[in-house]
């Protein structure tokens, strides 16, 4: 499905504009999308390796054959007994020792810290703005397993809606959640934010012990990942009959969801779809509750570039992928959120998440 050689190759080709000398990558969402594939991460260094014309791999002897199997880069081992430093020293033996070092955001600092250790470089940077760029524009490829990741939310979805009983668990309701995911083949399930009542007004809830009751407005975020690509929805179940505020809320953000995509193209800015979000609240004087940008990108990751913000002034392309979610908050009340994925089109916008946005009233 993916180019490996291709992006690696695109990634140098940066470093040589750029005048980087040496990127490391751990094994992060980078490696992936340079590699295909990431091994366990964990407190062993594990290191891809680039140069301007070359590239190899640090790793764990307990995890070398598993790479071989997905790369054929040239890999340098190290055993638990030995530690990484040797290794290390071997992989950077036959190239020139790095003015300008790129690192990946990510990965762990104690790898950093041994790197610089054996190559010393004048100076250290983030490789985000070298791979970044590359990762903004997803291929047809990427954009349909995004689609199939969202039809996978949208599923779980359901099974979320049918949880919603008064006297469950927020907890109850995630798990449902997580276990449809799993039983439709997610590799992993990234988050179940499950907030009922005055829960929903923290925008980044943990799904607790709290019991649904009458009267409760539940937000239900969630994602999971399939086929390494990202999923993230946000929908709404109201447990009796809404009030009239609650209900004039919902209608505003939905608009608010509603009209962003809608003017999602290329050659927009990602500040000017978070100020057609925004402006909607505002006028409906829900602007001081609007307390959150309204999206981020997604793809290897939940939450990548582009970030869908005021001030930004990144200008929309063909291939970028990203969240519309406006939301408003009432400390000690409720809040509203309603999340779509979108990608951009020659043309226009393709909305990947296909769930009713539609308030689900459960009496």
């Amino acid at each position: 499905m993916i180019q490996t050689r291709e992006r690696l190759t695109a990634l140098q080709t940066r470093m040589r504009q750029a005048n980087v000398d040496l990127a490391a990558i751990g094994p992060t969402a980078n490696m992936r999308y340079l590699l295909g594939f990431t091994p366990h991460p964990d407190e062993r260094v594990c290191l891809l390796l680039v140069t301007q014309d070359a590239a190899r791999i640090v790793v764990p002897t307990l995890n070398q054959e598993e790479v071989v199997a997905h790369t054929d880069l040239e890999l340098v081992g190290w055993a638990d007994a030995d530690g990484p430093t040797d290794a290390l020293r071997r992989a950077m033996a036959t190239w020139p020792s790095p003015r300008v070092l790129a690192v990946d955001g990510p990965m762990r600092a104690d790898f950093l810290l041994d790197l610089q250790n054996v190559v010393a470089p004048s100076q250290t940077i983030s490789v985000d703005a070298l791979i970044a760029p590359l990762r903004l524009r997803k291929s047809a490829q990427e954009i349909e397993a995004l689609a199939r990741a969202a039809g996978q939310a949208d599923r779980a979805m359901q099974a979320a809606v049918n949880a919603c009983q008064p006297g469950v668990t927020e907890a109850s309701v995630a798990w449902a959640v997580e276990t449809a995911f799993r039983q439709d083949g997610a590799e992993a399930v990234d988050f179940t934010l499950i907030a009922s009542g005055p829960n929903g007004a923290y925008p980044h809830h943990h799904s607790g012990e709290r019991r649904l009751q009458l009267g409760d407005a539940i937000i239900i975020d969630i994602g999971a990942t399939l086929n390494d690509y990202k999923s993230d929805i946000t929908r709404m179940v109201y447990l009796g009959e809404p009030q009239a505020e609650f209900r004039q809320a919902y209608a505003a953000v939905l608009d608010a969801n509603e009209r962003a995509r809608a003017a999602v193209r290329p050659g927009v800015s990602a500040g000017e779809i978070d100020h057609v979000a925004r402006s909607i609240l505002e006028s409906a004087g829900f602007g001081p509750f609007f307390t959150h940008r309204t999206g981020h990108g997604i793809g290897l990751e939940v939450h990548e570039p582009p970030w869908i913000m005021a001030n930004n002034a990144m200008v929309l392309e063909e291939g970028m992928a990203f969240s519309i979610e406006p939301g408003v908050y009432f400390v000690g009340k409720s809040g509203v959120r309603i999340e779509d994925i979108v990608t951009v089109t020659g043309s226009g916008v393709r909305t990947l998440t296909g769930f009713d946005h539609s308030l689900v009233v459960k009496e």
